[in-house]
């Protein structure tokens, strides 16, 4: 029987982690790191990436690797797994965090920002995915943690939210996820989902500030997710100790699921 130790350890591990130098992505990594996996931050932004690596790297004893990668672009993604596996030879933990939105009302949604949406929830992480689990099924291991939403299950009032096509792009990630559990389990790949309520972000700031209130109608702990409320949750997922778990969207939210 192994231990506890053992079973959360990720000492020698390679995890990529898309939009890993910023909100709930930096908090992510810091978990990932911590536990011993060398890290490979990747996000459209090289600048911020760099900037983060090197504070990283003073501070983990693991490597971390920045790269450029607009997930919505198959070359960047492309060049992303030829840098990683020049570079480590190995990818053995994918955390898909790269996202977009768009807020505006839906009987009005623009087309354009309907498909920038699309491109990268949901075509950007399926390639991620793709290649990933080639990689992984080569050596018949892997964990991939996808982001799901709160909005993967349920809908939402105007007031709280207002973006119809991050709504549907969170719940096509739920059923990926699902669907690539159940193909990929003969190659020993899990296939997991952490669905996060709200955690104040880049992404989340307009809202919290101009409807926080409303917000927090819906959450029974009546706060939002903390700077480390996500940390054992992608652990534990990424984790040697979460092997019989597959198809798993794990809700991080406060408790909205449940009312």
């Amino acid at each position: 029987m192994r231990s506890v130790h053992e079973l959360l350890s990720l000492k020698g591990q390679v995890a990529i982690v898309t939009g890993g130098a910023a909100g709930i992505g930096l908090q992510m990594s810091y978990a990932l790191g911590e536990a011993g996996a060398n890290l490979v931050l990747a996000s459209r932004k090289i600048e911020r990436c760099e900037e983060v690596a090197q504070k990283m790297s003073g501070q983990l004893k693991a490597e971390v690797f920045p790269v450029q990668c607009d997930v919505a672009r198959e070359e960047d993604v492309d060049n992303l797994f030829r840098s990683v596996m020049k570079k480590f030879g190995r990818v053995d933990i994918l955390v898909n965090n790269s996202g977009a939105t768009w807020g505006a009302p839906s009987l009005e949604f623009p087309m354009d920002g309907w498909r920038k949406v699309m491109e990268t929830n949901v075509t950007g992480l399926w390639m991620m995915c793709q290649r990933a689990g080639k990689i992984m099924a080569s050596q018949n291991y892997g964990r991939i943690i996808n982001l799901a939403s709160i909005v993967s299950f349920v809908g939402t009032m105007p007031e709280q939210m207002d973006s119809v096509v991050y709504t549907a792009s969170k719940a096509a990630v739920a059923g990926l996820t699902k669907d690539l559990a159940a193909k990929w389990a003969r190659h020993n790949i899990t296939v997991n989902a952490l669905a996060p309520g709200w955690f104040p972000s880049k992404m989340t700031d307009w809202s919290i500030r101009e409807k926080g209130n409303a917000i927090k109608k819906s959450i029974p702990m009546q706060r939002f997710g903390g700077d480390d409320e996500l940390k054992t949750a992608v652990l534990f997922l990424a984790s040697p100790g979460a092997s019989y778990c597959t198809g798993v969207i794990l809700n991080v939210d406060g408790g909205w699921i449940s009312v």
